[in-house]
């Protein structure tokens, strides 16, 4: 049986500029992927990638940021985003109240936002819990911030969400949000670790396989 759903505590809101931070994660994504471009690959005799459902990438989710599935994000604080509010969006199924008994033939125009929401919760919940301690991702940043301990968390973010060691651009792209970001946000070092972590966890590599 599973258990009653915890009511994650709210993240504190980015401010008035947030929409900004939103622009900087999103152009430091492509300069991630940019950056996963420019080293050595293996290309696939297969030209295909799949996206993960949103049950596999809540559990990976979970399993990289010390938090339960149904703790990632909760809808109104009562309905769980990946398990209910947006399971069909996610690539789920729902035969017994929708009649949707097949993942949809193409992803949802409303995925990339259905997936932003859970990410920035998620990312925002590991943040509150590591500052109210013991820090499992953010403690570096949290303890007194630096580009060296920024760059420990971004090491820390790409091995947990993606499973493989951060390549050179990859943290050059990651600090690059945070000069993007520091004079724009009234608290730079949470804007920036929240805006990292989902900047990772809903990479390509993240959301495909």
């Amino acid at each position: 049986m599973r258990p009653e759903p915890l009511r994650p505590s709210r993240p504190a809101p980015l401010g008035p500029r947030a929409p900004r931070l939103r622009r900087a994660a999103w152009a430091g994504l492509c300069l991630l992927a940019a950056g996963c471009a420019a080293g050595p690959r293996t290309t696939s005799r297969i030209n295909r990638v799949q996206a993960r459902s949103g049950e596999v990438w809540a559990r990976d989710l979970g399993n990289a940021l010390g938090l339960q599935p149904w703790e990632l994000c909760a809808e109104l604080g009562t309905r769980d985003c990946v398990e209910e509010a947006h399971r069909v969006t996610l690539g789920g199924v729902e035969p017994a109240e929708l009649g949707i008994d097949a993942p949809l033939p193409e992803p949802s125009v409303s995925a990339p936002m259905a997936a932003d929401r859970v990410a920035i919760s998620a990312c925002g919940e590991r943040f509150a819990r590591d500052k109210a301690g013991p820090a499992l991702l953010f403690g570096p940043v949290l303890e007194r911030d630096s580009r060296r301990r920024r760059a420990e968390v971004s090491e820390a973010l790409v091995l947990r969400v993606l499973g493989r060691p951060a390549q050179p651009a990859e943290l050059d792209a990651l600090e690059a949000l945070y000069d993007d970001i520091k004079d724009k946000v009234d608290d730079p070092v949470r804007s920036w670790a929240v805006g990292a972590c989902v900047v990772v966890t809903t990479s390509t590599e993240a959301l495909f396989y």
